[in-house]
């Protein structure tokens, strides 16, 4: 198992905002294994995939500690929990902080839904 390094370590800066989320894989994905590291994407809740697209924002679970967890292993992820969201693209990090509130919904997205989350904190933009 090869150990995840911490966003926060990788990028010197905090992440962008933290979500609850909730594991429930949609049918087409039914056999995927969610883990630390997953490429997943965000949907805005209300967005079509189709016309709005999707936003390359990675989660980084945590653990009941509010840790980063370090075990890669695949389906090796709490059902439910809480994970801090990295806006991977530095030239859309403003876009998302002027649409991320406390409250947003959302979905992690890979070919289909893989959970559903809320935004439970949003960090300060700085550019």
């Amino acid at each position: 198992m090869e150990e995840h390094v911490p966003y926060e370590q990788r990028a010197r800066r905090s992440p962008d905002f933290i979500v609850e989320y909730e594991i429930d894989l949609a049918d087409e994905i039914g056999n995927a294994k969610p883990g630390q590291g997953m490429r997943v994407d965000f949907l805005y809740d209300g967005d079509d995939p189709q016309t709005d697209g999707v936003h390359m924002i990675w989660p980084e679970i945590l653990d009941q500690d509010g840790l980063v967890i370090r075990d890669t292993t695949p389906g090796n992820i709490p059902k439910r929990g809480c994970a801090n969201m990295w806006v991977v693209d530095e030239d859309r990090r403003e876009y998302h902080h002027n649409r991320i509130k406390v409250g947003t919904k959302g979905t992690w997205w890979r070919g289909g839904r893989v959970a559903y989350v809320t935004v439970v904190q949003v960090n300060e933009f700085k550019c």
